[in-house]
């Protein structure tokens, strides 16, 4: 791999972690909607006034929770290594020897995002810019990389 191929995959890297984040920022927040209606319907049933201001925050972790596993675990294991915004970048996740990566795999990469997410992503994007592989630390874990997507 040369230079400007691996400054191009880490900046795609970067490019479809500020995609992927947006795209589950958005639909946490969308998912007020539905929480407020639930409050208040709760409420209005007799339920205690506090389910309406605590309903909403539920269905937004729930939504943040269950969209970051669905991007990070579910659809690249059913997409062929690639998350939304990385099959729009043209990259995938294999292992290091090049296979395809487990479900394992994947959900150790997703856990492992807290630790990369860690002050807003950089730990995750310096690892990325030093290791070799241009790997974070969830890639080093679960043994996979990050490389371009064959033009199909």
């Amino acid at each position: 791999m040369t230079d400007a191929d691996a400054r191009s995959i880490v900046l795609r890297r970067y490019w479809q972690h500020l995609i992927e984040l947006l795209l589950l920022v958005l639909v946490a927040v969308l998912s007020l909607v539905p929480g407020v209606l639930v409050g208040i319907a709760v409420v209005l049933l007799g339920a205690p006034r506090e389910l309406f201001t605590v309903l909403p925050m539920v269905f937004v972790a729930v939504v943040a929770l269950l969209g970051g596993m669905w991007v990070e675990v579910w659809y690249p294991y059913r997409h062929e290594g690639s998350t939304p915004a990385m099959r729009w970048l043209g990259l995938r996740i294999v292992t290091v020897r090049g296979g395809a990566p487990s479900r394992r795999d994947y959900l150790v990469r997703w856990l492992l995002m807290a630790v990369d997410g860690l002050l807003l992503g950089l730990v995750g994007a310096v690892l990325i810019a030093v290791t070799p592989r241009h790997q974070r630390l969830g890639d080093v874990v679960a043994g996979t990389v990050v490389v371009r997507r064959p033009v199909t």
